[in-house]
């Protein structure tokens, strides 16, 4: 990559987008059309209490929530934790049990979209240029881009390890950019490593490359785990304040800080989303730099644009079209 610093984001979209969509009749989730999947998803019997529990919360909601994973789970979620905090009496469901039920739907969704595919082609072009000083800042849990990037990290010799996530330092020059999974990931642990509470650290389930071929990844969780799975849905609060959460969003802040170039596939940024939006102002602002936005969205890449008016601008609809017509400094391969 000419020696630059080079950031890619990930959102929704770019899950949704990979290159094996059109060989699944189930797509990966994204927040318009969760609820409509989540119907027509047969689960598996133990994922089955949940999905009837999530799809009976949502009909309790005004009809225009069904349209909006955030806005319907920020509501319930919020709902059961302030029936609790305000003492309103009645028989009020936990918001501890809402995050559970949500948490096995988003995971049994993306088992079905996803399962034990091997690699998306799309991330694997994109990611490939990229090299030990760049990074990956991605939101979506999957294991999308650990798939993707496991052929890489093999032509490279790069074992496996929490290195790959920024949990510790390589013993070696990295070979592989940072891959900093900011809402969390689905092959993640919190192990509680002291007395306190905030004395927690990751632990991945994952122990090498060869691991992802066995099953899909996308773990059932216990309800008496869920405390220990460290995904973030869409809460009103994100406490990134905490450890060991705020360990990877100053890390994501030190990369923007730095980037030269940065390549932005399927995430909308949304407005609500205080923090992340926070993150990429504060990261972003005030100095050039070469953007990239991948997304069939017009409204996303104008709310990119507007933001960093001071950047040299690209954009395209789709991955393909991506590396079709990359820019000059971006190194791809093809599909």
């Amino acid at each position: 990559m000419n020696g630059k610093n080079t950031v890619v984001i990930l959102g929704a979209g770019a899950s949704r987008g990979v290159s094996y969509a059109d060989d699944s009749a189930f797509p990966s989730p994204l927040d318009y059309d969760f609820f409509d999947l989540l119907q027509r998803l047969n689960p598996r019997s133990d994922d089955k209490k949940a999905v009837r529990a999530v799809l009976a919360k949502v009909e309790t909601l005004p009809r225009e929530y069904w349209r909006s994973f955030e806005r319907a789970f920020y509501t319930l979620q919020l709902k059961a934790y302030l029936s609790k905090k305000l003492e309103l009496g009645g028989s009020y469901e936990s918001d501890s049990n809402v995050v559970t039920d949500f948490a096995l739907c988003v995971h049994a969704l993306l088992r079905e979209a996803h399962g034990k595919r091997t690699k998306c082609g799309y991330h694997e072009s994109i990611l490939t240029p990229l090299e030990g000083s760049d990074s990956v800042i991605t939101f979506n849990y999957d294991l999308v881009v650990e798939r993707a990037i496991r052929g890489i990290a093999e032509s490279r010799s790069a074992s496996f390890g929490p290195w790959l996530y920024g949990f510790k330092a390589s013993s070696t020059p990295r070979k592989l950019p940072f891959l900093l999974k900011l809402h969390g990931s689905s092959n993640w642990r919190l192990k509680a490593s002291g007395a306190e509470d905030s004395d927690k650290q990751f632990q991945i389930r994952t122990k090498e490359w060869k691991d992802f071929d066995n099953a899909p990844g996308y773990t059932r969780i216990a309800k008496t785990e869920i405390a220990a799975f460290p995904i973030f849905l869409p809460f009103w609060d994100k406490r990134i304040e905490r450890r060991p959460w705020v360990t990877l969003w100053r890390e994501a802040l030190a990369k923007l800080g730095s980037a030269e170039n940065v390549i932005v596939w399927g995430y909308s940024m949304p407005l609500t989303d205080v923090k992340a939006y926070l993150l990429f102002t504060l990261g972003l602002s005030g100095r050039p730099f070469n953007l990239c936005i991948i997304d069939p969205k017009e409204e996303t890449r104008e709310r990119w644009r507007n933001l960093f008016r001071h950047s040299k601008y690209w954009e395209y609809k789709s991955a393909g079209q991506f590396l079709k017509h990359q820019p000059s400094w971006f190194g791809a391969t093809s599909v």
